[in-house]
């Protein structure tokens, strides 16, 4: 369950709010690094490539694994009040298969290639153990496997991030600021916004002001 933080309209936690954005930077980098490896103009730069592609993989599976974890721990802003429940629904349960494809996706990658009779070489500093022993045709099956949980996860990370536009700019609520690296500051700055935009207040005119004054007469 979501509970406020922060402030009546509530942020995500600082914490909460690097983990995210970490692992958008480095899926970014994942699905670069995955459509560069056939483009490459040599077998070292393809190996290269290719393991860059699994290290960075593992590492978002281990910051995955962090921020499921820490969700657990961390208290989350409330709902906007106008979000309707199928659309929260729909939004946790966007965010859960996220969960899943990014944990299951790296594995998926690892077991395919120790079925290839690769091992990963993480960030070139050592070779990972095989979990599984050399099968060509179970690799192959698995690299099919790999490949449309990828462009699972794109079309979710695309719909997640449509989301969020359509949020900020369609409904106008504050479910993308919220997120935002310099949520505070964006808070203080849309509270000034509205600040500056409500009418002034007139202070009232008395009652002796607004009358004439008896005193006063025409002779």
């Amino acid at each position: 369950m979501r509970t406020v933080v922060n402030s009546k309209r509530g942020v995500f936690d600082p914490a909460t709010r690097l983990m995210h954005w970490l692992t958008a930077g480095l899926m970014l980098v994942v699905f670069v690094l995955a459509f560069s490896i056939d483009l490459a103009t040599s077998r070292a730069a393809h190996t290269a490539l290719l393991q860059l592609h699994r290290s960075v993989g593992l590492t978002v599976w281990l910051l995955t694994l962090l921020r499921f974890a820490w969700r657990h721990f961390a208290k989350y802003p409330e709902w906007p009040s106008s979000m309707p429940q199928t659309m929260r629904v729909a939004a946790m349960a966007t965010e859960y298969a996220l969960y899943a494809l990014l944990l299951g996706q790296p594995i998926l990658g690892i077991l395919q290639t120790n079925a290839h009779g690769d091992q990963v070489n993480l960030f070139f500093i050592g070779q990972l153990p095989a979990l599984i022993e050399k099968n060509p045709s179970l690799a192959h099956q698995l690299l099919a496997a790999h490949e449309a949980v990828g462009f699972s996860l794109l079309g979710l990370i695309t719909l997640h991030m449509s989301a969020a536009l359509f949020h900020h700019f369609w409904r106008r609520d504050d479910v993308l600021t919220a997120m935002l690296p310099g949520a505070a500051a964006w808070r203080s700055l849309e509270s000034r916004a509205e600040h500056a935009s409500a009418p002034a207040v007139l202070p009232s005119r008395s009652i002796h002001s607004a009358t004439p004054n008896s005193d006063r007469s025409s002779n």
